[in-house]
């Protein structure tokens, strides 16, 4: 568990946490910004995403401190080439979470000793994720492509 105040990174638990992040996976919003797609992902769909991410990373549910509870808002992974970070309840976003949560990743990565974080893929358009690896550091390195033609970004940001 990676804590930071009132956020907190729980590992995931399959499959019980499927049902938590379909709603998530439902808001055109979070799925343009993070996916490419407006289009609701279905239970099948977040599951065949959770078990590829727990089985290749290290699959988080973020979670915010509301009094006494520890409530699920969204899920972040470590992985060797990428660090997505989904904030799916929305009245959350643009609050400086995401920011302490990869902050939480990279302290994370370190510990484990890795040389360099690699985000693959952020859709051009996605200006507040430019923003939020920028201010942790990362470098942009490559605009890339989506199978359908629509621009990415990568970064690195060296251990």
């Amino acid at each position: 568990m990676l804590i930071d105040g009132d956020v907190r990174l729980r590992p995931a638990k399959l499959p019980d946490d499927i049902d938590l992040a379909l709603e998530w996976y439902q808001d055109p919003e979070l799925l343009y910004f993070s996916e490419g797609t407006s289009t609701p992902y279905d239970r099948e769909q977040v599951e065949r995403m959770y078990t590829s991410l727990a089985k290749n990373c290290e699959l988080y549910i973020i979670e915010v401190k509301i009094g006494a509870e520890w409530v699920p808002i969204g899920d972040a992974s470590l992985c060797e080439r990428s660090l997505p970070i989904a904030i799916g309840v929305g009245e959350f976003r643009s609050r400086g979470i995401g920011k302490r949560v990869l902050k939480m990743l990279i302290s994370r990565a370190r510990k484990l000793g890795r040389e360099k974080l690699v985000v693959k893929g952020v859709y051009t358009y996605n200006e507040r994720a430019r923003h939020l690896y920028e201010g942790a550091g990362f470098k942009l390195t490559a605009t890339v492509f989506d199978e359908g033609g629509t621009p990415q970004w990568q970064f690195e940001l060296k251990l």
